[in-house]
């Protein structure tokens, strides 16, 4: 996607003062790691602005100092990060997550509203970045927990921290400012599920409302070479399967998952059905029917009922609702690597050239790590694919999601219209 604002020239950046001062600064900050690096693009990109990249230039600087120990430092941007949605400053701080101390493990639970596995004072920082975001300021428990081991230069420090870095994500996601092409293996930045609203998970529920939410359109008309033909529901045919039309026509499926998402990729097929089609020669049993992902990286869990299926819809939650509580979780990232090339190799592909081929700029070693973190965390969406779900199916569906907090569920029906000559399949999101 093309910069709305595009960054200044390196040369040109680099004889302005703003450049010259980067230029000495970087050298003597992270040990001069980036020291050998072209300038990053969102300096370049605030440049465009005479006067503004001087004047915040001190406070970038001075932030990134030693006043806050640096692994609670980096836990606080990416954690704001995660939170604005902010891939360019998620990558370039994964990686400086890393160089610090953190783990890969620990970056990828920044991004989880799951506590548990984090140091008392670490997971404070998170509910104290958490609250900055949703409500501007921090609460009285969260200032208690915070003095007892902060001064009070720390803790206007932090203010200054998130404020800063909340402000860059303003520039960087309002200007579509790319990660920089000189990053090796940029980390994907994991979807936030929802914009939290007193530390529980907010859904829109806009597109369900009112009384004709679950009716279907019966007036499709199809325009042909011999003309206008209405097409009306029928009952959907064995041939072809719907998880072959998934397969073929995976749109049907991200069409629905980028309505509630307004995440703007396509999917992509990781694995099929380990009996049906790949050999399951590694000990690791493949439950769900396919498994896909998106360009975040998030995996989608996908059940089909086909219409001839002697099990119902019930039994297809239950059994994707267990895969996805125990089996994901122990997915490693060989085994991914191995469905994915597994898959490449049906389409006489690789698995990079399918991710280039899809739009996805990242590389395929950065994409199946995100992948196998968001598995472990549990942060993953599941789909239960039929061509008609009974009212108390959606009942169930609707308790799941208000219930769940990083996973999300629902259901997509999958309608056939046909005029006798002529059939369209039409997907339809139930939650």
């Amino acid at each position: 996607m093309r910069p709305r604002i595009d960054p200044q020239d390196a040369d040109d950046f680099a004889v302005t003062p703003a450049g010259q001062v980067y230029a000495q600064e970087i050298k003597e900050s992270l040990n001069g790691i980036l020291a050998d690096r072209p300038p990053p693009n969102v300096h370049r990109t605030i440049a465009n602005h005479p006067t503004l990249l001087p004047a915040m230039q001190p406070l970038l600087t001075h932030v990134a100092g030693d006043i806050l120990p640096p692994r609670e430092r980096e836990i606080v941007i990416l954690r704001t990060a995660w939170r604005s949605q902010a891939p360019y400053i998620w990558a370039h701080h994964h990686a400086a997550g890393l160089f610090v101390g953190l783990s890969e493990t620990e970056i990828a639970r920044v991004a989880s509203e799951d506590a548990t596995d984090w140091a008392p004072f670490e997971a404070v920082l998170l509910q104290a970045v958490d609250e900055l975001h949703t409500q501007s300021a921090l609460s009285d428990d969260t200032w208690k927990q915070l003095a007892e081991r902060y001064s009070e230069e720390q803790i206007l420090e932090l203010l200054a921290l998130a404020g800063v870095y909340k402000t860059l994500a303003f520039i960087l996601n309002s200007c579509l400012v790319s990660v920089d092409s000189w990053m090796e293996r940029p980390a994907l930045l994991p979807a936030d599920p929802g914009r939290t609203a007193s530390g529980r998970h907010a859904r829109r529920r806009d597109s369900l409302a009112g009384p004709g939410a679950d009716t279907w359109n019966r007036r499709i008309v199809l325009q042909t070479d011999t003309g206008l033909s209405q097409l009306t529901p029928t009952a959907a045919h064995q041939d072809p399967p719907l998880h072959e039309i998934l397969v073929r026509y995976p749109d049907l499926l991200s069409t629905a998952v980028n309505g509630r998402h307004e995440v703007n990729s396509p999917l992509l097929l990781i694995r099929r059905n380990s009996t049906d089609i790949m050999p399951d020669t590694d000990g690791y049993s493949f439950s769900a029917t396919h498994l896909f992902a998106d360009s975040r990286g998030i995996p989608i869990l996908v059940e089909v009922v086909e219409p001839h299926d002697t099990w119902n819809a019930h039994s297809a939650l239950a059994k994707i609702l267990d895969y996805a509580g125990s089996g994901a979780r122990h997915w490693p990232l060989h085994i991914l690597q191995r469905s994915l090339e597994y898959t490449a190799q049906l389409q006489n592909s690789t698995g990079e050239s399918l991710l280039a081929e899809m739009g996805y700029t990242v590389d395929e070693g950065s994409f199946l790590r995100t992948l196998e973190s968001n598995l472990a965390l549990g942060r993953l969406r599941m789909v239960i694919v039929a061509s008609h779900f009974p009212p108390e199916f959606n009942l169930a569906l609707r308790f799941l999601g208000q219930q769940l907090r990083s996973a999300e569920v629902y259901g997509v029906e999958l309608r056939r219209y046909s005029d006798g000559a002529h059939a369209a399949f039409i997907p339809r999101v139930v939650t």
